[in-house]
C-alpha cells in the first residue's frame, strides 16, 4: 500500500526530517519538536502493518511500557499518537507513531560492521550499559525479547542506549 507520508505530525508539532532507521514494522525519522525546540526521533509504523491488530497492540504496548521507564541506558519515549494519512487510492489510514529521545551516534551493529570486534574494555563498557538497562526494565516488569547489536545505540559521548522494546 502506497501512502503520502506526512512531513509533520500532531498538527505540525513534529517536523519530520530524514529517514535514519528502518526496522521490521516501522521507520524512524529524525524530527524537530517545534513546541520544545529539540531534536527527537519519530518511529512511524509502516502502513502495511497499520491495520494488523497484533502489530498495533505490540506498538502501543511498547509506547506504554517504555514511557514508564527512566534509565540512562534506555532510550526515552516522550509522546505517542496516530496520524491520519491518505493512500494513493484516497483511503484514510491511521499510522501510529512514537516520539523518542534522539541519540546522536551509531548502532552497535554499524560499529561492529566498520571496526570489527570490540576490544575487551569496550565490550565490557557496552555490556555494562546493556545489563544496567535490562536489570532496570526487568525490575519494572518489562522484558526486551530482542537484544541484538541493531537495538543498541552508542552515543557520540559513548553512552549505551537500548532501544526497540516492541
Amino acid at each position: 500500500m502506497n501512502i503520502n507520508m506526512p512531513t509533520s505530525l500532531a498538527g505540525g508539532r513534529y517536523q519530520l526530517g530524514q529517514l535514519v532507521g528502518r526496522g521490521g514494522m516501522a521507520e524512524v525519522h529524525v524530527a524537530t519538536d517545534t513546541r520544545l525546540g529539540r531534536t527527537v526521533a519519530v518511529k512511524i509504523m509502516r502502513a502495511d502493518f497499520a491495520t494488523d491488530s497484533i502489530f498495533l497492540e505490540r506498538f502501543r504496548r511498547e509506547a506504554h511500557s517504555v514511557a514508564q521507564m527512566n534509565n540512562p541506558n534506555i532510550v526515552n519515549i516522550y509522546d505517542s499518537g496516530e496520524e491520519a494519512v491518505t493512500t494513493e487510492t484516497g483511503e484514510v489510514e491511521h499510522l501510529p507513531y512514537l516520539v523518542m529521545e534522539y541519540v546522536k551516534g551509531q548502532t552497535l551493529r554499524d560499529i561492529l560492521k566498520v571496526n570489527g570486534a570490540l576490544s575487551q574494555r569496550d565490550a565490557e563498557q557496552v555490556m555494562m550499559g546493556v545489563l544496567n538497562a535490562l536489570e532496570y526494565s526487568h525490575r519494572m516488569g518489562i522484558i526486551h525479547r530482542d537484544i541484538k547489536p541493531g537495538n543498541i545505540m552508542i552515543s557520540e559521548q559513548g553512552v549505551v542506549k537500548v532501544m526497540d522494546f516492541g
